[in-house]
């Protein structure tokens, strides 16, 4: 990854990204120099500086009068991210109860693209519960999340939860993992939309554009898991030709 993408992604803006790394490569230095390395407007130079100082990622030693500043180390870094990860959890609850989250309400989110989908199967990983799947393709989900898959499904043995998957009886690929239970229905009568059901929520996946449909709602959910159950008693245990395992 791109080290300003990196920085990026964890909260600091394209400029202050810039004016930090500057800094990493050139030690403690004025604003001068840090102005001539990072071709940005002098006094936008101080503004970036003085945002980094607030997030503790630099510092400044006077001499002879004129600061120079130097970055703080990298590992400071996890300090600034574990900062925000502490304030989250600090304000969450007042969140919750200012959203007034309720279970008969029915909330709809869509979640678009690769990071879209990631976000939602993280949010399984979050509610932390045996849930059911239908209509999943496995070699789809391979090709379009590669290696995410694995580290969701290391993630899934660490939590202790298990997630029971209807697909179709002529699949070519299951992921070889004792958290992911599978069962196999006809072909010909496959639904080949993949839904999660899990907890309160039903999430509807399309293959194309790549995103998903969320429905927060405890009765959908309900009726929802009681036509799994229906098509799990049908379905059978094993495949009808060998599966290629992962």
């Amino acid at each position: 990854m791109d080290l300003q993408d990196g920085l990026k992604k964890i909260g600091l803006s394209e400029s202050e990204s810039k004016v930090y790394l500057a800094l990493l490569k050139l030690g403690s230095s004025t604003v001068a120099k840090i102005t001539k390395e990072v071709k940005l407007h002098r006094s936008n130079v101080y503004d970036f500086l003085d945002n980094l100082l607030a997030k503790g990622l630099v510092s400044y030693v006077i001499k002879a009068g004129v600061k120079h500043f130097k970055a703080t180390h990298p590992n400071k870094l996890h300090d600034y991210v574990k900062e925000k990860e502490d304030i989250v959890s600090t304000i969450l609850p007042d969140l919750k109860e200012l959203a007034k989250f309720s279970k008969d309400v029915l909330n709809v989110e869509v979640f678009e693209g690769v990071e879209g989908v990631k976000t939602l199967l993280k949010d399984v990983l979050r509610e932390a519960k045996d849930h059911v799947i239908m209509g999943i393709d496995e070699t789809m989900f391979q090709k379009k999340l590669g290696h995410f898959m694995d580290w969701y499904f290391k993630e899934e043995k660490k939590l202790g939860f298990v997630e029971r998957i209807l697909t179709k009886d002529n699949v070519k690929f299951v992921y070889e993992y004792k958290s992911a239970i599978y069962r196999y229905l006809p072909a010909e009568s496959f639904n080949p939309t993949p839904t999660y059901v899990y907890g309160d929520n039903v999430a509807i996946l399309i293959w194309e554009p790549f995103s998903v449909i969320r429905i927060k709602n405890a009765a959908l959910a309900d009726s929802y898991n009681k036509y799994f159950e229906i098509l799990w008693k049908q379905a059978k245990k094993k495949p009808k030709s060998a599966v290629l395992k992962k």
